[in-house]
């Protein structure tokens, strides 16, 4: 019987590594700088909502910066979605929000949720909608906010011509191949700074 027997690997180091030269930023306007880096919040009970969110969400609240970070602001009075990259404007989105008595909830969030094809529940009458053509959230959700029974998220819509209104219960809505693009740019732990 032969043994096995590790051998160390063994990398070249230069002995003097050539420095780094920094990449200039553009700044955020100091407003939405500071908003996005908001002080660490008190922690959420998440047990109900997903088995496990908890230990990911304690990662990703109050991410360090990074190089390649992306940010969404959300700008209810302008109705827009603004997505940073690098701290720079990469893209910009045109949204509908949360009607009278049904605002969207203004604030600091992290993404907590993406789902593709979700499925949608009638509150009022419990009938599940399958056919992708009648779901009302349309083919993609990115959930930012839950107080562990209701969820508030980004999401497309089979309605565009209310795309710019405040109509919805809280989401935020979205041209579906918008909200296509923007799941593919963000992930869990995203930070999201609504605006009023």
């Amino acid at each position: 019987m032969r043994s096995l027997v590790a051998k160390p690997v063994v990398t070249a180091v230069p002995a003097s590594p050539t420095p780094l030269t920094p990449i200039p930023l553009a700044p955020l306007p100091t407003a939405t700088a500071s908003a996005l880096n908001p002080p660490p919040a008190a922690p959420i009970a998440t047990q109900a909502v997903q088995p496990g969110l908890d230990q990911i969400l304690s990662n990703s609240l109050h991410p360090v910066a990074l190089i390649h970070q992306t940010q969404l602001v959300i700008d209810l009075s302008d109705r827009q979605l603004l997505l940073y990259q690098d701290g720079r404007l990469h893209s910009r989105f045109e949204i509908a929000v949360g009607k009278a008595g049904w605002e969207t909830p203004a604030g600091s969030f992290n993404v907590i949720s993406m789902s593709k094809d979700p499925v949608w529940q009638n509150p009022i009458t419990r009938e599940v909608v399958t056919d992708p053509a009648k779901n009302p959230l349309g083919s993609r959700w990115i959930g930012f906010w839950t107080d562990g029974t209701h969820q508030i998220g980004l999401h497309g819509t089979n309605e565009t011509e209310l795309i710019g209104q405040a109509v919805s219960h809280g989401c935020v809505r979205m041209h579906d191949s918008d909200v296509q693009a923007l799941f593919e740019q963000v992930a869990i732990g995203t930070p999201v700074l609504v605006q009023p």
